[in-house]
């Protein structure tokens, strides 16, 4: 795994020759994303990244943006997180050109159009009814707000109804032009890259146009957590749904390795001890899963769930039973080396094309600013004994300490 970390006209770029394969990534990352928003303006992200599929200068409706990708037989996609939004075009490596010309149009002449902006507003309303019908993303939501409360970091990235109608060509223009700038966004190449001199000068030739400043900032974030929670929401669904959460990890912290195999013996694959014993022997769920988040501002552990309505008393002591076990008894050492074998090879398989390779060095340069390559990622499970896992246990025993329940 090689790659090469360049600034190109103000602008981080990232780029990684995968010389065996026969596509090429372009990944364009803006930090810009729910967690730079204020309560008035929440989704605005999310609609600005719709919108960017809806007509550029020359090309200047949906259908013309579609049929230009369709020419070279790409993929063209986008996403919006909480602290950035990312657009990305695979291709053959001869449409390099190509593809870089049509994201310069995207990002230096995406048309607002008011007409279609009223109807992108009216199918992400609908996006978000969808959203709201789903129990288990609500629990989510609701446990996101407990975790950093009424802040941009709680809120959902797809915003609020009242939110998203009120957004304006205006807004969304000024929210461009404020985030939208050279030193605010990462380019990341990967695949096979014909000639690296070329792609650099046209990024050079194509981008130069950008604002070199963005004008807008995150929030600051503070919280402090109360001891105990557990939150009860009445929605009428057919099953419970349940998370429960205490903390965990920071991205910085290198207990999160540890943490991961933890989770994964718990409740992170099949074989898992949640999976088995809950869902297999007892039959108590259709789902469950255990798992750990890592980001600067929040860190939690998890426990998810679906339960029937009649089971749920019966989960809930087989889950304490469970728990209390695997504290007492720890992780044995056949376990621990298939969590360790399981989460390596779920790394190695996750970057095998060019698309997930953009995304891996992507996501690791925004999140922490720094890249690990896949050997130095391997090399940090492979470091972690299983005493240091073991000694994570005990925090088990706070799982119970905030929870989100749905039925």
């Amino acid at each position: 795994m090689h790659y090469e970390i360049k600034k190109i006209w103000g602008i981080d770029c990232i780029l990684a020759p995968m010389q065996e394969l026969n596509s090429l990534t372009i990944q364009i990352s803006v930090k810009a994303g729910s967690e730079y928003e204020t309560r008035e303006e929440a989704g605005i992200s999310h609609i600005l990244e719709h919108m960017f599929f809806k007509g550029w200068k020359i090309r200047t409706t949906a259908k013309a943006v579609a049929g230009e990708m369709d020419k070279i037989g790409a993929e063209f996609n986008a996403g919006t997180g909480g602290s950035q939004t990312s657009y990305y075009i695979k291709c053959a490596p001869q449409f390099a050109e190509v593809a870089l010309r049509l994201l310069a149009d995207m990002m230096l002449n995406a048309q607002i159009n008011p007409e279609e902006l009223h109807k992108e507003k009216e199918v992400i309303v609908q996006e978000l009814k969808m959203y709201q019908d789903n129990p288990m993303a609500t629990v989510r939501e609701k446990r996101a707000l407990f975790f950093v409360w009424e802040n941009s970091y709680g809120r959902p990235i797809i915003g609020y109804e009242d939110t998203i109608r009120a957004v304006s060509q205006k807004d969304l223009l000024s929210y461009k032009n404020s985030l939208y700038t050279k030193d605010n966004l990462l380019f990341t190449i990967a695949g096979k890259i014909e000639n690296q001199l070329a792609v650099e000068e046209l990024i050079a030739e194509l981008f130069s146009q950008l604002p070199p400043k963005k004008t807008r900032r995150k929030p600051d974030f503070q919280r402090e957590l109360p001891e105990k929670k557990s939150d009860f929401f009445k929605k009428g669904t057919e099953q419970n749904h349940l998370i429960l959460s205490m903390p965990g990890f920071s991205i910085d912290q290198e207990e999160k390795y540890a943490a991961k195999i933890l989770t994964t013996i718990l409740g992170g694959n099949m074989s898992s001890r949640l999976f088995q014993e809950i869902r297999e022997e007892l039959g108590l769920c259709y789902y469950i899963s255990a798992s750990h988040l890592s980001k600067k501002e929040y860190w939690i552990f998890m426990i998810r769930s679906g339960i029937s309505k009649e089971k749920f008393l019966f989960w809930q002591q087989e889950i304490n039973l469970l728990l209390d076990r695997f504290v007492k008894q720890g992780i044995d050492e056949e376990e621990f080396k298939n969590a360790k074998n399981y989460l390596k090879g779920s790394i190695q398989m996750g970057i095998e094309s060019s698309d997930e390779m953009a995304d891996f060095l992507a996501s690791q340069s925004l999140a922490q600013q720094k890249i690990l390559t896949l050997d130095q990622l391997l090399e940090k499970y492979e470091a972690i004994n299983i005493a240091q896992v073991n000694e994570l246990l005990p925090k088990l025993a706070e799982f119970q300490r905030w929870s989100f329940h749905i039925e």
